[in-house]
């Protein structure tokens, strides 16, 4: 044992000391994450889009949003490293639409009202290389004049949208720049800033089977994942434990053939029996194998507090189930902006059920306090209304979305619920950092998580012959998602494991302090600037390739959507704190709202009231969580 674990052991068992040296379980560390919020919005957002819409979920709607979520998500990630830096870029906006037509005005034909003419492999460089100069130089006047990033940046945006409107003009006697195809590189470089897979077009009739098996196996992994970081390891593995493992191993296998190969409902609830069945018993033999059995697992003590939470939640959760049976699923009626009757329903039955399984997931961590007993009885409860509630919405529900779908996700958490009870009433829970768990753990997670998104992957990518015989909307995916990804990562990359992550939340944090210690604080600003700069460029090389045309007044403003994204990530606008990946989550936030207020059929010009609201709530949520994470971590 080192010395950090054994003063970390100290701390544990005495329950004081450093509270950045006490251990923190597994939840209470992913619920102090900067981008837990954004995460939670992105399931919460999704949800509801898709109950209060017909195709919000498919395919074709995901194609849309995630189109839209591209370019922002790449500027909102990028102004989300400024934002840690404790900086703004208010030209952030403006900056996106005048590479886009720089790049054009360069290789449009020469003429009375025309461009340079330069081929595509030279204007690319050359207008790389102004969003550098103008990221170079935000941050060289931040730093001479010592100006509030505020103001240096208005200057530039009001500059770089007077020489849109004016260039555009003089050169082409209109507001908006044209080019065509005609341009020396164009197929070169199309395939890389406009490439499209049109999913229609590749077919892949086994694709359900590896879509269910990644699901299941990857839910299975993160499950065991949970489970290392969470419980204590035997000091001796049981042998016993693994013939009951296989077991359940077996079972697994079995429950996804007889999903593949059979159909009706007799079937599908013969493999959810087998599935639920594999799952406890594969579970409850890998943690007989792995984990110390708990000592003593107290008797059941119901505290006061623990039921005033258990019979609020089960009153909402039957409120919800009320609102399910009393109004009419399948009326389509506009009732009141912006609901429909059956939008009403799906509405109140969100509130309800949202409220009353949160409140019933607060009286189990309660319990927990108590003893592991309570806690199983609270969980069995709890999971015994998810159970309840998918009936109800199976019967009541028209929409076979409602049926099937939803009915399937509350029963897989139900299930889940009392397997972790379970284990959690025959194991005894870590007290004290367990590197080696934790390090198997996280592995055991991105393998698991890699799993579940290459099933949702190839879902989306590929058709099978009955999806083209049933007229499947068609749907294609833009290589703009591609550059969106492979920006997050790297950014992610470079906060989290570079030498110029730590420095940017230094500067951040504290500029004058961070230079003391070494850091180069104004190199680091002036970088940061340019990242937003070199962001700017690639949306609006994305941007021009895409539409071949682009207006004076293209990106003016949006740099306020690049800042609520960053925000509603979880990045605070102090600074020193945030994360890339939220504020990528909170860019498919704002784009799942746009796409879904037009799949619900709402009034759109509503929709920033609608983003408004998101932000609020979001920079609420954000906080409440991380506040209440620290303070379980402290008791």
């Amino acid at each position: 044992m080192n010395d950090s674990t054994a003063v970390t052991d100290a701390i544990s068992k005495s329950g004081g000391g450093d509270e950045r040296l006490a251990y923190r379980s597994i939840f209470q560390r992913m619920f102090i994450q900067p981008e837990i919020g954004a995460i939670i919005g992105v399931i919460g957002v999704w949800a509801f889009f898709w109950a209060v819409s017909l195709n919000f979920g498919t395919a074709g709607q995901t194609q849309n949003w995630l189109d839209t979520a591209s370019t922002l998500g790449i500027m909102a990630v990028a102004v989300s490293m400024l934002m840690i830096g404790g900086e703004f870029d208010l030209s952030s906006g403006a900056n996106t639409g005048a590479m886009g037509i720089l790049f054009i005005l360069l290789i449009k034909e020469t003429g009375d009202l025309g461009g340079l003419g330069l081929s595509i492999w030279i204007a690319v460089p050359i207008s790389f290389a102004v969003a550098m100069g103008i990221g170079y130089f935000n941050g060289w006047m931040v730093e001479r004049t010592a100006l509030p990033s505020f103001i240096v940046t208005l200057a530039t945006f009001f500059i770089l949208r007077g020489l849109k409107l004016g260039l555009a003009k003089l050169l082409t006697g209109q507001i908006s720049v044209t080019f065509t195809n005609d341009a020396s590189g164009y197929d070169f470089f199309r395939p890389i800033f406009a490439g499209v897979w049109q999913r229609n077009e590749h077919i892949w009739n086994s694709r359900d089977v590896f879509y269910l098996g990644g699901l299941i196996l990857g839910a299975v992994l993160i499950t065991l994942a949970v489970s290392e970081m969470h419980f204590v390891r035997r000091s001796t593995k049981s042998a016993a434990g693994l013939p009951i493992f296989g077991i359940g191993a077996a079972g697994l296998v079995a429950a996804i053939v007889v999903m593949h190969s059979t159909d009706g409902t007799g079937a599908n609830i013969l493999a959810a029996a087998i599935l639920g069945v594999s799952v406890l018993v594969g579970l409850f033999g890998f943690a007989s194998w792995r984990f110390e059995p708990v000592g003593s697992a107290g008797s059941l003590r119901l505290t006061s507090g623990i039921t005033t939470y258990l019979g609020a939640g089960l009153a909402a959760v039957a409120a919800a189930c009320v609102c399910s049976f009393v109004i009419d699923s399948d009326n389509a009626e506009t009732l009141f902006f912006p609901f429909t009757v059956q939008g009403l329903r799906v509405v109140l039955m969100m509130i309800f059920a949202g409220a009353g399984f949160t409140l019933l997931m607060i009286a189990a961590n309660r319990a927990l306090r108590v003893n592991p007993t309570t806690k199983l009885v609270v969980s069995a409860i709890t999971a015994a209304a998810l159970v309840a509630f998918a009936f109800v919405i199976q019967a009541s529900a028209e929409d076979p979305k409602f049926r099937t779908e939803l009915f399937s996700a509350l029963l897989f958490g139900a299930l889940a619920l009392t397997v972790w009870s379970i284990l959690g009433l025959r194991f005894a829970e870590r007290r004290k950092v367990d590197p080696a768990g934790d390090r198997l753990g996280i592995q055991a997670l991105i393998l698991g998580f890699g799993l579940i998104v290459f099933a949702i992957v190839i879902r989306h990518l590929f058709v099978t012959d009955d999806e083209l015989l049933a007229e499947v909307n068609p749907a294609k995916f833009s290589v703009r998602m591609l550059w969106f990804f492979g920006f997050t990562a790297v950014m992610v990359w470079i906060l989290a494991r570079t030498r110029f992550g730590s420095w940017t939340f230094a500067v951040g944090g504290n500029k004058e302090a961070a230079r003391q210690v070494g850091v180069p604080a104004a190199r680091t600003k002036t970088q940061l600037f340019m990242i937003v700069s070199g962001a700017a460029w690639l949306v609006g090389m994305l941007l021009a390739f895409r539409l071949n045309s682009l207006q004076a007044g293209a990106g003016d403003g949006e740099e306020f959507e690049y800042i609520i994204a960053a925000v509603v990530g979880g990045t605070m606008l102090t600074g020193g704190y945030g994360t890339a990946l939220g504020a990528a989550f909170g860019a498919a936030i704002m784009a799942m709202s746009l796409v879904g207020i037009q799949a619900a059929r709402w009034n759109t010009d509503w929709r920033f009231v609608f983003l408004g609201v998101i932000l609020l709530l979001a920079v609420i949520a954000n906080r409440f969580i991380r506040d209440k994470a620290e303070a379980a971590g402290r008791r």
